[in-house]
C-alpha cells in the first residue's frame, strides 16, 4: 500500500526515520518549508530553507524512494521584519514543479514575532491571493484555543479570496473540529503525534466519524519536539482494526492527498 504523509518537517530528519517511513509504506511526503529551522526570522533564512528543502532534503528522501513535495509561505510564528520580500519571491517558488501549496500559514494569537493579528491577516490574504492565482493548495494552521472562531475566520477569508474550499487544508484538526471543517467543504488534517496528544488510535476514531473524502492524516514529524515519523502507517493499521476496507484506507492516505495537492 502507498501512503502519503501530508505534513513533515524535513530539516535534519534522521536517515533512520526516513528508512523506517519507507519500510512502513510511505512513498511521498508534503514537506513544510515555511518558517524554516527554529522558525527563521529573516527573509534570507527563509529562502535558504526553501531551497534546501527543494534540493538537499528532497535528495536525501529520494535515497529511500520517498518523493518530496513542498509547501512555502510565511509561518505565523516566524514573521520576519522584511516579510514583504518573501511575498514578492513566492511566485518564483510557486512556479516550481515540486511546490504544491502555500503553508503552513495562517493565524496564531501566541505569535511572538507578529502578535498583531491584523498584520497576520494582511499577510495571509496576500498568500491566499497567490494560491488562487497559481492554483495551489493552502495549508492553514489551527490554533489550540477558540478553535471554532479561527475556522470561521478562515472560511470568511477563503470566500473573500474566491478559493475552492476543496483545495484548503486546515491542519491540527481533532474530534471537536473535523466535522465543522469538512461541512464547510475544506479538508481536515489530523496531526497524529504525541505533542498534539493524538494517538494513532485517536486518529483512526476521528476518521471513522468523518467524511473520508475530506480527511487527511499526517505526522507533523520533525527533528525536535515530540513526534512520531510512523504516525501515518500506525493510524492506517488502527483503521484496519476498526474494520476499514483497503479502498477506504487508500482513499484517506493516497487518493485524498493526490487530489488536494495535484500530485502526479
Amino acid at each position: 500500500m502507498h501512503l502519503i504523509d501530508t505534513h513533515v518537517q524535513m530539516d535534519g530528519l534522521p536517515l533512520a526515520d526516513l528508512e523506517a517511513m519507507a519500510a512502513a509504506g510511505i512513498t511521498a511526503v508534503i514537506a513544510d518549508a515555511a518558517g524554516g529551522p527554529d522558525k527563521a526570522t529573516s527573509s534570507q533564512a527563509a529562502f535558504h530553507f526553501f531551497d534546501r528543502t527543494l534540493g538537499g532534503e528532497t535528495n536525501r528522501a529520494a535515497e529511500f524512494f520517498i518523493d518530496v513535495y513542498v509547501l512555502v509561505g510565511i509561518n505565523m510564528n516566524a514573521v520576519p521584519s522584511d516579510y514583504e520580500r518573501i511575498l514578492e519571491a513566492l511566485p518564483s517558488y510557486l512556479n516550481r514543479d515540486r511546490v504544491v501549496g502555500v503553508g503552513e500559514v495562517g493565524l496564531e494569537p501566541r505569535s511572538k514575532t507578529c502578535p498583531d493579528l491584523s498584520k497576520q491577516e494582511e499577510i495571509l490574504k496576500a498568500e491566499l491571493r497567490l494560491a488562487k492565482e497559481y492554483n495551489k493548495a493552502v495549508v492553514l494552521h489551527l490554533p489550540l484555543t477558540e478553535r471554532t472562531k479561527w475556522i470561521e475566520w478562515y472560511f470568511k477569508l477563503i470566500e473573500e479570496a474566491k478559493l475552492d474550499p476543496g483545495k484548503v487544508v486546515i491542519i491540527h484538526a481533532d474530534s471537536a473540529t473535523t466535522k465543522m471543517i469538512t461541512d464547510l467543504g475544506c479538508n481536515a488534517s489530523i496531526s497524529v503525534l504525541p505533542m498534539r496528544r493524538i494517538t494513532p488510535e485517536d486518529g483512526a476514531r476521528i476518521v471513522a466519524d468523518s467524511d473520508i473524502n475530506r480527511v487527511l492524516v499526517e505526522s507533523d514529524t520533525r527533528l525536535r519536539d515530540r513526534s512520531d515519523p510512523l504516525g501515518v502507517p500506525r493510524t492506517a493499521l488502527q483503521m484496519r482494526r476498526l474494520g476499514f476496507t483497503e479502498k477506504d484506507i487508500t482513499q484517506v492516505f493516497y487518493d485524498n492527498p493526490r487530489q488536494v495537492f495535484n500530485l502526479g
